[in-house]
């Protein structure tokens, strides 16, 4: 794996950023996303001061991670439960096949 130093704008502000190769799109995506939505919050809100609209961007963002991901642990808390039940039905029907007296 090898890293880049790559130049991302984020607010005007430019950053030389540092990355493994195979994150650089996920990276650069990320930045335009950012850009994107202090875009939208300058827009919509009036806000001028670039620290409170990093601010909200941030809070926004991270609140849609945190919902995205504690979707995601009840989903997968779920397919462990789905998965145990399958376990246990295999494991009742193994029984029910080696109780089946033979017909010699």
């Amino acid at each position: 794996m090898s890293d880049v130093t790559i130049k991302v704008d984020i607010a005007g502000s430019n950053f030389p950023v540092k990355v493994n190769v195979d994150d650089e799109a996920n990276i650069k995506e990320a930045v335009d996303l950012i850009n994107k939505k202090i875009a939208e919050f300058e827009k919509n809100y009036a806000i001028k001061d670039k620290k409170d609209v990093l601010s909200m961007v941030m809070l926004q963002l991270v609140a849609q991670l945190y919902k995205q991901a504690n979707t995601a642990e009840s989903e997968l808390s779920n397919l462990k439960q789905i998965l145990e039940d399958v376990k246990e039905m295999l494991h009742q029907h193994n029984l029910n096949i080696s109780n089946i007296p033979s017909q010699e």
